[in-house]
């Protein structure tokens, strides 16, 4: 049973995460040959205050 954990900051619409999941589950289904029904995708959304890339916050950036 693939489990795959994604975790992002906030602020993408539902439509993007319907074809995220969507994109994600055929790649593991083309790739693994197991049935969609075994994929389980989690998304995590993050606060963009407790992120930080190159050594800034995004929030501030």
């Amino acid at each position: 049973m693939p489990v795959v954990t994604i975790q992002m900051s906030k602020g993408r619409s539902l439509e993007q995460k319907r074809q995220l999941v969507e994109e994600i589950t055929n790649t593991i289904v083309n790739t693994l040959g197991v049935d969609p029904g075994w994929v389980t995708v989690l998304i995590n959304e993050l606060e963009r205050e407790n992120i930080a890339k190159s050594g800034k916050l995004l929030s501030e950036s």
